[in-house]
């Protein structure tokens, strides 16, 4: 099993992409705490993830209030001792073009979409980086590069997830942590009812990401296990001229 003895967190975990990647994880032998705000759900999910003959504990939060997101992190590490992995998955959609859209619904696009990972990142590190090990698997999405109508809020929000992704890559190579961005497909869930392909097809490459060798690629955005060039490589730039 890929993820046997791994500790994941999965956020955005009660239903869809999150639910199926969770249950994905526990498949491959990890131990999960799962959230989302869903409480009756995540019970369920609790209740599949046990079935499967692994440990799982239920942190009903929302990602964009900092004190929630710490309490999941604190039960987590209190529960298992350690965090392996991170799956970002949790993710809202509020549809209309940028001169329709009011500014409270962007507003709550960004708070979870990228405020979000970012707040579950920068509480997951502290212990990767203590422990030597960790991975990152940012859900993104393919709206990032996209950038349909309509879609103002979604894709800017995972636009700058693939930026924030590629920075916090950059910033703990030395730390035997590797974090990439996944495009899932265009999957058929609650958010997404128009979608051509069942969520359980967003796992493989979940479990791929989070069970990367050491060696294994870091700042990169796959759509299933084809790795797409979304942010060039400038290194060589000079962006002082």
């Amino acid at each position: 099993m890929k993820l046997k003895g791994r500790i994941a967190v999965v956020t955005g975990a009660s239903r869809g992409i999150g639910w199926e990647i969770a249950l994905g994880f526990a498949d491959e032998g990890a131990d999960l705490a799962v959230c989302a705000r869903d409480v009756a759900r995540l019970k369920r999910l609790v209740e599949e993830i046990e079935h499967r003959h692994r440990r799982a504990i239920a942190v009903p939060s929302d990602v964009s209030s900092e004190a929630d997101v710490q309490q999941l992190v604190d039960r987590t590490v209190a529960a298992y001792g350690r965090i392996d992995v991170l799956c970002n998955n949790a993710g809202i959609i509020h549809r209309g073009t940028v001169d329709e859209l009011e500014p409270d619904k962007w507003d709550e696009v960004i708070a979870v979409n990228v405020r979000g990972p970012f707040l579950c990142s920068r509480a997951v590190l502290r212990h990767m980086k203590r422990q030597n090990y960790g991975r990152i698997v940012d859900v993104s999405s393919g709206s990032s590069v996209n950038c349909s109508p309509g879609y103002a809020a979604y894709s800017a929000s995972k636009a700058a997830l693939n930026a924030l992704n590629r920075t916090v890559a950059n910033e703990v190579a030395g730390y035997n942590i590797l974090v990439n961005a996944m495009s899932p497909g265009f999957l058929k869930t609650d958010m997404n009812p128009a979608g051509t392909r069942p969520a359980v097809d967003a796992v493989p490459t979940a479990v791929h990401l989070a069970s990367l060798p050491d060696d294994g690629p870091t700042g990169r955005f796959f759509r299933f296990f084809k790795d797409i060039e979304v942010l060039p490589d400038l290194s060589g730039f000079d962006w002082k001229q």
